[in-house]
């Protein structure tokens, strides 16, 4: 098996992608490549393959003769499975360590609600919009992640062997993300994309103060509600005037 030094040669400047890979999505990769720490850069980026992969799901089953609506629902589906639902599984567990609930009740109540707004958001589109608007959802969702972490504590004891936990992001390269981001954001939602933004910036600094009062800092359940917070916001704004 090829060691973390030989995968760093070949990959060169693309390394920081295939750890952010094996952290954030289903995909395997050689053991070695597990351990490094996960370049927030590459955590937003991988967004983008996985929102265009929910695209073409979509947009294949409504070629094939499915009902758009199934061919939608579908779709945002592979966008959960392409991030190995660390989402889904941060926001349930974040709810149910704030509503003190062993059983983890609270956490999926509000995980189907927030799987039922979704998908009626998605719902709601026409087809000609899935892909500017699943590849803005992606995106966000991410920069939310990592924005939360620019502004909060490092993350030190975060031991999920998947989430969204990444090196928090100097002040240029959260600047840089937010503007690239931005700029896909409004080509999909025109400038409602900047609403969207800036709601989702507000609420996941809130959600930071919240998680520094009962947790004394971020936890991966708190990044992967911040990414929960992006992509609601991105898809409930969508669906005005569609």
């Amino acid at each position: 098996m090829s060691t973390r030094e030989q995968w760093q040669r070949r990959l060169g400047p693309l390394y920081g992608g295939a750890v952010a890979l094996v952290h954030s999505t289903p995909w395997r990769w050689p053991v070695e490549v597990g351990d490094d720490t996960r370049a927030p850069g590459w955590i937003v980026a991988v967004g983008a393959p996985i929102g265009v992969f929910a695209y073409l799901v979509a947009a294949l089953l409504r070629w094939v003769g499915m009902p758009t609506t199934v061919s939608s629902l579908v779709g945002l589906a592979m966008l959960s499975l392409a991030s190995a639902a660390i989402v889904e599984r941060g926001l349930a567990e974040r709810i149910a360590r704030t509503q003190s609930d062993p059983t983890r009740a609270a956490g999926i109540v509000a995980l189907v609600f927030f799987t039922l707004v979704r998908a009626a958001a998605i719902a709601a589109l026409p087809p000609s919009r899935w892909f500017g608007v699943l590849v803005a959802t992606s995106l966000v969702g991410r920069w939310a992640a990592v924005f939360l972490q620019a502004i909060g504590d490092p993350i030190v004891d975060d031991d999920t062997p998947r989430s969204l936990v990444s090196t928090p992001s100097p002040a240029w390269l959260t600047a840089a993300l937010s503007l690239g981001v931005a700029s896909v954001t409004v080509l999909a939602l025109g400038k409602s994309g900047i609403a969207a933004l800036a709601i989702t910036a507000a609420l996941t600094f809130v959600l930071g103060i919240d998680a520094q009062r009962r947790d004394h800092g971020l936890t991966a359940p708190v990044v992967a509600s911040a990414a929960a917070i992006g992509e609601v916001t991105i898809l409930l704004i969508a669906t005005i005037g569609a």
